[in-house]
């Protein structure tokens, strides 16, 4: 199962974290496989593409979820 997250751009440094730590940990926890890219025909977003069985991606995109949430704090 494929799902595809839309997040701004300004939260992307949250999701990837310091060195990676971030994106790390949700792929870890999740088991998913996880990866962030710019978005095609929209500015100032990037898509965080999640692949893996239906918990795992409900896993990870809470992860990512989490994450975002995060940072408006």
């Amino acid at each position: 199962m494929t799902h595809n997250m839309h997040i701004p751009l300004a939260y992307t440094d949250a999701v990837i974290g310091a060195a990676g730590a971030s994106i790390s940990y949700i792929r870890r926890q999740s088991g998913a496989t996880v990866t962030i890219q710019e978005s095609r025909g929209a500015p100032g977003e990037m898509t965080v593409e999640i692949i893996g069985t239906a918990s795992q991606v409900q896993t990870a995109q809470q992860l990512v979820q989490v994450l975002c949430m995060l940072i408006c704090f």
